[in-house]
């Protein structure tokens, strides 16, 4: 059995991997910045997440958006947050059978009932934002829409997820093998 180095990837074809949940301990924004400082070249991140936690996505597509090296994003499973990250993609790309799905941010609550007044305005808050973003990354429908669309969860096969404006193309093999050919 052959072992690929994970440094390997990340150094030499500059792929890293956001897999499971998306928490404060997901590495892969930071390893962003660290490549950004070595060169401009792209930056591939290849997604299966069933989502996380909003604040720490949201630290994900800054960085994604604040680094100088386009981010190319390619999705295997992208539900909930995870579907952010791969619409932020300069380059967006699906696997034949990827599946993405979007819904109303949600979370659990506790506290008296003036607590759960504000924790349920900064779930609206968190709303906005999440659709706001959506639209910044190319989704062409209108905030109601798109609020409308994800009442319950909206699942997506590659070309509606495609036509929906969160990504761009299906990945084939020959898109694959020429970035690793060309070790960027």
């Amino acid at each position: 059995m052959v072992r690929i180095k994970k440094e390997h990837m990340i150094q030499k074809h500059r792929i890293l991997f956001l897999s499971g949940v998306i928490t404060g301990e997901t590495e892969s924004h930071n390893l962003f910045m660290a490549l950004d400082t070595l060169s401009h070249d792209p930056i591939k991140l290849v997604i299966t997440s069933p989502g996380g936690d909003l604040d720490s996505t949201f630290l994900f597509y800054d960085t994604m958006k604040t680094i100088k090296a386009p981010v190319i994003t390619v999705g295997r499973y992208c539900a909930s947050a995870a579907a952010l990250l791969l619409a932020a993609g300069s380059g967006r790309y699906l696997f034949p059978h990827a599946k993405v799905m979007l819904h109303r941010p949600w979370g659990r609550q506790e506290g008296d009932s003036r607590d759960l007044e504000i924790q349920n305005q900064e779930m609206k808050k968190y709303q906005n934002y999440f659709i706001a973003a959506l639209i910044e990354c190319g989704v062409k429908k209108p905030h109601g829409e798109i609020l409308k669309d994800i009442d319950r969860n909206l699942w997506l096969e590659p070309e509606e997820a495609i036509a929906y404006g969160l990504a761009d193309e299906i990945l084939t093999p020959e898109i694959w093998q020429s970035w690793l050919k060309e070790g960027k």
